[in-house]
């Protein structure tokens, strides 16, 4: 499967896009000028580009509570988005869902859940009406490696393999489920237990954007093709604790900055240059980024809040 330069600029383009918005989310809900928690992607960026290029405008998307990047990558308006953090009435849902509940129905995102697990019983239902109204569409549904060790994740495995739904499992693996190693609560890696379904499932390397791009798409491709669902296992790491105020004192410091070498956009941005793609483009789309950042920064700070009244229609 051949990318094209322009494909991959774009990649490299939503990448450093999904990371500056993630560190301009974190100094806002230090400083108070966001409300309640949020939950940050850094260091999971080419997860979230790479598995959503591979993604129609028309397929489902569930992203996970740390869905940002998921939803950047799948086409959603940042400016909306931001604001929608932020509590603004000019947010993607007017300012009440916030962070971790928010949807976008102009890109069929329907919806990211703060109960880890509730997003499998979701995919299943969505997996059944794109079945029964014959559609072509498949149903993205993302997830944590902490999500795993519970019943809803068996559950919704079970019901998409018997009743043959168009589901594609995305998994990021990204080491803990809020303070926990993975290590200390499970000895199996997830796609092995989707094979125990007789699930068909892959692996990559989670800061690898076109290894993920390639590997995810012959999976959709899978699902759409033969209305089967499939996992895919992305194995990267969160920079960032849980929350933006975990200072994450359960990880070793060595073990962070050892990740960091693994940088999925300073490595690509080195691949590209290495491929002979100029250093001119690759500013070019930094200052790209960084102007959509602004102008998100600008128009959700001018966004006024919701005057909450009985109309409550979004």
């Amino acid at each position: 499967m051949k990318i094209e330069e322009t494909q991959k600029l774009e990649f490299l383009e939503k990448m450093i896009l999904i990371r500056q918005f993630e560190y301009r989310i974190l100094d806002f809900a230090r400083s108070g000028k966001i409300f309640g928690s949020v939950h940050l992607c850094v260091g999971e960026e080419a997860c979230a580009v790479g598995s959503g290029s591979a993604l129609k405008k028309d397929d489902y998307v569930i992203p996970t509570h740390r869905g940002h990047g998921q939803a950047i990558s799948k086409g959603t308006n940042v400016k909306k988005l931001l604001a929608e953090i932020m509590g603004k009435e000019s947010g993607l849902c007017k300012g009440r869902v916030g962070s971790m509940h928010f949807f976008d129905k102009s890109n069929n995102i329907i919806g990211a859940q703060g109960i880890l697990g509730a997003q499998f019983p979701i995919a299943i239902g969505a997996g059944l009406a794109v079945k029964l109204r014959e559609e072509n569409n498949i149903v993205a549904c993302y997830f944590g490696d902490g999500t795993t060790n519970q019943g809803l994740f068996y559950e919704g495995l079970n019901f998409a393999e018997l009743w043959n739904l168009p589901i594609l499992f995305i998994c990021i693996n990204n080491l803990y489920g809020m303070g926990t190693h993975y290590g200390k609560t499970c000895n199996v890696d997830i796609y092995e237990k989707a094979r125990l379904f007789k699930i068909k499932t892959d692996t990559a390397d989670g800061n690898d954007v076109e290894e993920i791009y390639k590997k995810t798409s012959l999976l959709v491709e899978y699902v759409r093709k033969n209305k089967k669902p499939a996992l895919v296992e992305l194995y990267a790491y969160r920079w960032l604790g849980h929350s933006a105020l975990d200072s994450r004192p359960y990880r070793p410091k060595e073990e962070i900055e050892e990740w960091k070498k693994k940088d999925p956009i300073k490595n690509y941005e080195e691949k590209l240059l290495s491929e002979g793609i100029s250093a001119k483009k690759i500013e070019d789309v930094k200052a790209s980024a960084e102007n959509q950042i602004l102008e998100a920064v600008n128009f959700a700070d001018e966004s006024p809040y919701p005057q909450f009244t009985n109309d409550m229609e979004i």
